[in-house]
């Protein structure tokens, strides 16, 4: 079957409808210049603790706007979180607080080259005051809007953060500040338009219920050069119905720059524990009791350190069998786990947001070492080459100025020709947790459905993936009698881990239920979940995605669940890796500017 490659125009003719639809997500991250204003700078007197949160208003179109769809009289509003203010800092964060979202209409204004929208106002109130009694006495102090269809229209990234300049007035002192806020967009498309990733993706809302089964449609069998702009493709498929159908659904719930920032505050302990292990790489925290307790187990000695006597030679390291409990205490894993002296948050490697760099330059080693592991020394200096690459990348303005939070996406990454990488679409997969249980997930591919397609091409060579998940990236090994996942993130194993690690599910692997009470051997035995390699498939289902799935299964019964949160917390990539010679000409994404259509020659 013939396929045809061409660029797609990332608007729509004339003919479209008169209003484009997207999912808004806002975040405020910070508020400079309160302290200029005089807060927190108080004569000593008053010892009343002050407070500062940002009230959001979506308001929407003009309500006389020429070409405005019926306008809605209810505005939704939002408050974020309430912080302290410092006295002596003139800086209040809200970096960890969660987004708020928004389905948003706009009117289509100029259907020219450029196409305009019609305005569309987000005011962002600042408040300020006490608490007394457990409830807040605030005020506004400071008001600023932003016409948000003027980003749409004019980026194509679809994560952009914004500086408001606005007027605080406390206590008659006006001064000025600056509020940045973090924007991310997703177009939701109509059924009637042509289904397309559009800066982030694209979302058809009713048309694909009817089959839940669909399964992700391979776009080439060539490898595909990026171009060098971002836009998207869309995908359509001319002589096969059903084909069409997969294709449209695969185009659904795609982020582009989908990079929030994953963070733990460290503990004195932490600290000390940690230039412990810089010190010394066999000197490490006792071994907890399980995820769900910040930690996991031993069957021999539970304080027994998890690097050193076991291993006699420390450069070189050894597997250990070890049990991991689940973070919800429902699963007990036994599995052999390979440890690294430190993880990417260490001092030692300063790559606190390096997991893009790290997953290209472990699937580069790899594919290069492709009949072995790599051992302690080894999986060390990975770390440091990884967070090197990705230092380098913050130093790059240009970076930075896309992902103010320097937490790069792949694309970036394997663009950036750090290692010769690159992914192949055809053998990609991208897929949700519990994608049957939500209505809006309906028709999309399963995580069971993308494991069933990786599990039956077990014969050849090795297959690397870098698998993203939950602002995270890490690798998958798939050996014909093993997996490994490679994950320089020690806090994923367990809850205060500092050490990189490398799971091994082969024969030996097994998962059973947790029971808080001693069972009989007959009640023991019929408690077994699953055992061998398949360990792999349920370790990711019930100890990294069971927590996020059952609080949204939750949420979906109170009401619909956003299309943001679905993507953030549900959403997971399967990227398949090859090593290439030219990674600038080879490397590709499953979010690639093309688009195919049967029955034609392959073509520019």
């Amino acid at each position: 079957m013939a396929v045809e490659i061409r660029k797609w125009s990332p608007w729509p003719s004339a003919s479209a409808a008169a209003t484009r639809k997207f999912q808004v997500a806002v975040k405020p991250m910070k508020l400079e210049g309160l302290l200029e204003a005089g807060a927190g700078d108080d004569d000593g007197s008053d010892m009343t603790q002050k407070f500062v949160a940002i009230k959001i208003k979506w308001k929407g179109q003009p309500k006389f706007f020429p070409l405005m769809t019926p306008f809605q009289s209810g505005q939704k509003k939002d408050l974020s979180s309430e912080k302290i203010v410092t006295k002596g800092r003139g800086i209040v964060r809200w970096d960890e607080d969660r987004w708020f979202d928004n389905t948003c209409c706009f009117s289509v204004v100029s259907n020219h080259q450029d196409q305009k929208f019609g305005a569309w106002e987000i005011a962002f109130n600042v408040l300020y005051g006490e608490k007394t009694d457990s409830r807040a006495k605030m005020a506004v102090i400071g008001r600023v809007s932003i016409n948000i269809s003027e980003i749409v229209g004019k980026t194509e990234k679809s994560s952009v953060e914004q500086k408001l300049p606005l007027c605080l007035n406390i206590n008659g002192l006006a001064r000025e500040a600056t509020l940045t806020v973090l924007f991310h967009f997703v177009e939701i498309r109509e059924p009637q338009e042509p289904v397309a990733i559009t800066r982030g993706g694209s979302i058809n809302s009713n048309e694909y219920k009817d089959n839940s089964k669909a399964r992700r449609r391979s776009l080439s069998q060539e490898e595909v050069i990026l171009d060098e702009s971002d836009k998207s493709g869309t995908f359509e498929v001319k002589d096969d119905a059903q084909t069409s159908l997969s294709t449209k659904k695969e185009g659904w719930f795609s982020w582009k720059n989908k990079r929030f920032s994953f963070k733990r505050a460290k503990t004195k302990q932490d600290k000390l524990d940690e230039n412990r292990t810089d010190e010394d790489p066999q000197c490490t925290v006792s071994a907890p009791v399980n995820l769900f307790d910040d930690g996991l187990s031993q069957k021999d000695d539970p304080a027994k350190p998890c690097l050193g006597p076991e291993a006699p030679d420390n450069a070189t390291g050894s597997w250990e069998d070890k049990e991991l409990i689940s973070r919800d205490g429902q699963a007990k894993l036994t599995v052999s786990v390979f440890f690294a002296s430190f993880d990417q948050r260490s001092d030692k490697a300063a790559g606190e947001s390096a997991c893009t760099a790290l997953v290209a330059v472990t699937s580069h080693w790899l594919h290069s070492n492709s009949a072995s592991m790599p051992n302690r020394s080894e999986f060390d200096n990975l770390i440091m080459q990884g967070s090197s690459e990705w230092r380098k990348l913050c130093e790059d303005v240009s970076y930075v100025n896309n992902f103010p939070n320097k937490h790069f996406d792949l694309e970036t990454v394997l663009r950036a020709d750090i290692r010769p990488i690159s992914i192949i679409h055809s053998k990609s997969f991208v897929g949700f947790f519990g994608a049957d249980t939500f209505e809006s997930l309906q028709g999309a591919m399963s995580f069971d459905d993308i494991w069933n397609e990786i599990s039956s091409n077990v014969a050849g060579e090795p297959r690397i993936y870098i698998v993203s998940w939950n602002d995270h990236f890490f690798v998958l090994k798939a050996e014909a009698n093993a997996y490994y996942i490679i994950d320089t993130l020690g806090e994923r194993l367990f809850e205060g881990c500092n050490q990189a690690y490398i799971l091994r599910f082969d024969d030996t692997a097994l998962m059973q239920k947790q029971s808080d009470e001693k069972n009989s051997e007959e009640k023991q035995e019929e408690e077994l979940i699953c055992s061998g390699k398949e360990c792999c498939r349920e370790f990711i289902k019930r100890f990294l995605a069971a927590i996020p799935l059952k609080e949204l299964q939750e949420e979906e019964k109170k009401k619909a669940v956003s299309y943001f949160s679905l993507h953030q917390r549900l959403q997971i990539e399967f990227n398949y890796t090859c090593s290439s010679s030219s990674p600038s000409s080879l490397t590709s994404s499953p979010y690639s500017p093309l688009t195919t259509t049967t029955s034609s020659p392959l073509s520019e």
